[in-house]
């Protein structure tokens, strides 16, 4: 809250909203801020108060100091989903509840996870110029796109699963996605309920999605719009048919999160998970892209002085030879795009151009690999335009 709960005229506010919430009925509040906790139990003693993932409850002892301040519920954090003995300690120790939160995709023991719930914290409110640019979830899914052994490791729940944290004493599930579409939370809630889902789990849990609710429309730019759109292209599909036994390991073993000497995820990811190599990449070039122009400071249209890393990405020569020609029209085509996304149609456009080429046996990119790469990689949104102007160019047919 930045703060402005303990500035008077915004306080004031605070407990307005606090008794408007009250007054239309609500009964429960999900609370991650302790000074909150207990300003609601003291004030509004009707509410029953949850504590969020946000809060990061990871072990009974702190667990239990939330429960002193006055939780009535309590949703651990993510990260010890697959953590049984901690959980089981909890219910145990503890006289509230525990939630489980199931549909969380997010990378474990996520190195962005705090500042991204900041972003969005600071994104929300109407005190500021509420700028967002979700670098979090672009560079969080960079990594998982990447390595797919990191989206066997997120600590998402199975439908299939839940019976497992029935037996510890767990009875109440959550379902997170405020920001997704209806059907969307609709169809996890029915997954859930049946306890079964015999489709892509990336379909029931979140983190593997750009989809987003109004939030989309804080973003400052339009580049964000357009790497959103490629990531249809990777077409990830997580069979969840294949994953009956993954739970296993975690209940009968104490998973110690050391990576690099365990392979379990990689070998499950190899079983379950279905990716398109190429169009993977095409989204991958388009995260990267975005990412490198926030961290240059591009973006924001700072001029800067050339990075390491683009010197050295300069320093590598394509074994690749454009036909004049036709490198002329591609940076025509490239010019007719906004300002915003030419660095990135330039990368993308380019890069298939160049395997196209490569597919044909042949050394040099022609007009032929250019149109193909266009007509493949321009977002659904842009198609249109982009059609028109090949047409003028007169490198398709009108």
């Amino acid at each position: 809250m930045n703060g402005q709960e303990f500035v008077t005229e915004n306080h004031r506010k605070l407990l307005d909203e606090i008794q408007w919430i009250s007054d239309i009925g609500v009964d429960n509040l999900v609370v991650t801020i302790p000074y909150l906790i207990e300003l609601i139990k003291e004030q509004f003693p009707k509410f029953t108060i949850r504590v969020s993932t946000i809060a990061r409850v990871n072990s009974v002892n702190k667990a239990k100091f939330f429960e002193m301040l006055g939780a009535d519920e309590i949703t651990p954090d993510v990260m010890i989903n697959r953590n049984f003995k901690i959980l089981e300690k909890m219910v145990k120790a503890l006289n509230c509840k525990i939630n489980l939160l199931t549909t969380d995709g997010c990378l474990y023991e996520c190195p962005f996870r705090q500042y991204h719930y900041n972003l969005c914290g600071h994104g929300s409110q109407t005190l500021s110029d509420r700028y967002y640019i979700d670098y979090p979830l672009i560079s969080c899914s960079i990594i998982k796109f990447s390595n797919p052994a990191e989206i066997m490791k997120c600590r998402w729940v199975r439908p299939e699963d839940l019976k497992y944290y029935e037996d510890l004493g767990i009875s109440n599930f959550k379902i997170g996605g405020r920001r997704l579409p209806t059907d969307r939370i609709m169809r996890s809630v029915k997954a859930y309920s049946d306890g079964k889902y015999d489709g892509n789990l990336a379909d029931i849990v979140q983190g593997y999605s750009f989809s987003f609710g109004s939030i989309q429309q804080l973003e400052p730019n339009k580049g964000f719009g357009k790497t959103v759109e490629e990531e249809k292209k990777a077409n990830l599909y997580i069979d969840n048919t294949k994953l009956d036994g993954f739970i296993d390991f975690f209940k009968n073993q104490q998973c110690r999160a050391m990576c690099d000497e365990c392979n379990y995820c990689a070998e499950w990811a190899k079983k379950a998970i279905i990716i398109d190599e190429e169009g993977t990449q095409i989204y991958l070039d388009s995260l990267k892209t975005f990412r490198d122009n926030l961290v240059t400071s591009r973006e924001f249209g700072i001029e800067r002085k050339e990075s390491k890393k683009e010197k050295k990405r300069k320093k590598k020569k394509t074994k690749l030879e454009w036909n004049p020609e036709t490198h002329e029209i591609f940076e025509t085509m490239v010019s007719f795009s906004p300002q915003e996304f030419q660095s990135m149609t330039r990368m993308v456009i380019g890069s298939m151009s160049e395997k196209k080429a490569k597919n044909r046996g042949s050394e040099i990119v022609e007009n032929q690999d250019m149109i193909q790469a266009f007509l493949e990689g321009t977002p659904g949104p842009y198609q249109e335009e982009m059609k028109e102007n090949l047409k003028k160019m007169g490198l398709i047919k009108a």
